[in-house]
């Protein structure tokens, strides 16, 4: 149990490793809440993909409501790993419990957001701008769960993000592609969500994550009150008397090797080719690595596609990768593409771990809670070095309670900056008890 009661907000953390689905989110609960001295005023509850074989998570969500308060706030779903005051996880549930009177709460979730991404982002964001319009606390803030990409499953390719043939793959990327939403596949379309959201709801500080499986891209599942959702977006606004913390960095570094875009697709999410060429093998020729040299860690990834993230010029705030290739074309993820002007980047640990550390850095000392954002890929440099990202956090915050949620795609939306959905950052959010700024840093 990590609780955090010396502050005027109350805090606690939530862990639980028991595999039976509704033990575990029972557990949980009764983890998050022994120390409060009041009920919750929100809850944040987050998973890794393995109950869907343990239970299922309609009987997670039973289990947690055995022992939650009713009609407690509730949002969460599922994600790739977190770290927290217990260690660095990719299998278990963990969450953040908040308890404060003086603030207003409100909870929102659009449907359908393959299909329809401005429809689902506008039911979701006018939800909680309603509830929260008239409150009498100023200071506001967003936390954001987008239904992530997934892979449709197809004949004789099945469920793959690497098509070989070039004609399926052609196929696949001009014409069967649009109808993946209709199959409740696809992108996650995060960056049409955000942009409807941040619009919405133009006052708030924003973070949020996709909701995503062990990286496969599979299924993904989003939790709002007692129900189990897939393709939704849900949002929980904050509005109260204290200021806002909220700081993010991307960890990455400028190469020489660099390219344009000649050619793309499907609403600018896939580019067909870079410098005249196809582009997939333009692609492997500007990183000077062969397509046999990539490791395969697992059927979904290749591995070494994490050190190399993409930035647009004029977009250092948005960055991409490579999601899958079809054929001779390469499809982007997350958003689109925001120049045809690109410049590969790169990433090393020593970066990730810097990064992590000028965040936290930035955050007033008597935090309640800190609740972060982050990519998944750190883990996937990083390996067992990712306990290093938990020592800088234990250093800074001690027995304050944290949350780092691990997924591909993060976004954020700081008040004075452009909303952003990217991959390769880390993104903090608090309330503090001292009047200090909200500060940004791409």
């Amino acid at each position: 149990m990590i609780v955090n009661t010396h502050t005027k907000v109350e805090a606690s953390l939530g862990f639980t490793r028991n595999w039976d689905a509704r033990e575990a989110g029972r557990e949980v609960v009764k983890t998050a809440i022994k120390g409060l001295n009041q009920p919750p005023s929100f809850f944040l509850l987050f998973a890794t993909i393995h109950y869907k074989d343990r239970g299922g998570f309609k009987q997670f969500l039973r289990g947690v409501w055995d022992v939650l308060p009713k009609n407690t706030p509730l949002i969460g779903g599922t994600v790739s790993s977190f770290i927290n005051n217990f260690g660095c996880f990719t299998q278990g549930a963990t969450a953040l419990a908040v308890a404060y009177p003086n603030m207003d709460i409100a909870v929102g979730i659009g449907k359908r957001t393959k299909i329809s991404p401005n429809a689902a982002a506008k039911k979701c964001g006018y939800m909680i701008y309603k509830r929260l319009k008239n409150s009498k606390y100023k200071n506001k803030f967003l936390i954001n769960l987008i239904a992530g990409p997934t892979i449709p499953k197809l004949p004789l390719s099945g469920r793959l993000p690497v098509i070989k043939s070039k004609s399926l793959g052609n196929f696949i990327a001009h014409y069967l592609v649009r109808l993946f939403p209709y199959m409740g596949h696809g992108l996650g379309r995060e960056t049409d969500i955000l942009d409807k959201l941040s619009a919405i709801i133009s006052d708030y500080d924003i973070v949020g994550i996709s909701s995503t499986d062990r990286g496969e891209m599979l299924n993904n599942y989003q939790f709002f009150g007692e129900d189990v959702y897939v393709n939704s977006v849900i949002g929980l606004g904050c509005a109260i008397d204290l200021p806002i913390s909220i700081n993010s960095k991307i960890a990455s570094h400028a190469t020489d090797k660099k390219f344009r875009i000649t050619g793309s697709c499907y609403k600018d999410q896939i580019i067909t080719k870079i410098d005249g060429k196809p582009a997939k093998n333009r692609y492997f020729e500007v990183l000077d690595i062969s397509e046999g040299q990539f490791i395969v860690s697992s059927p979904f990834i290749y591995k070494i596609l994490v050190y190399f993230p993409l930035s647009f010029e004029g977009r250092k705030e948005h960055l991409t990768g490579a999601g899958a290739f079809l054929g001779d074309n390469v499809v982007i993820s997350p958003g689109r593409i925001g120049s045809n002007n690109v410049n590969i980047l790169s990433v090393n640990g020593k970066e990730i771990v810097d990064h992590v550390k000028n965040v936290i850095n930035t955050f007033p000392e008597n935090l309640p809670f800190m609740f972060v954002t982050s990519s998944v890929i750190y883990s996937y440099i990083l390996g067992g070095r990712t306990y290093d990202i938990k020592k800088k956090m234990d250093n800074y915050l001690g027995d304050i309670p944290y949350l780092i949620l691990g997924s591909q795609i993060e976004n954020i939306r700081c008040k004075s900056d452009n909303p952003s959905v990217r991959i390769y950052s880390f993104n903090g959010i608090s309330v503090n008890n001292e009047t200090i700024s909200s500060v940004s840093s791409n």
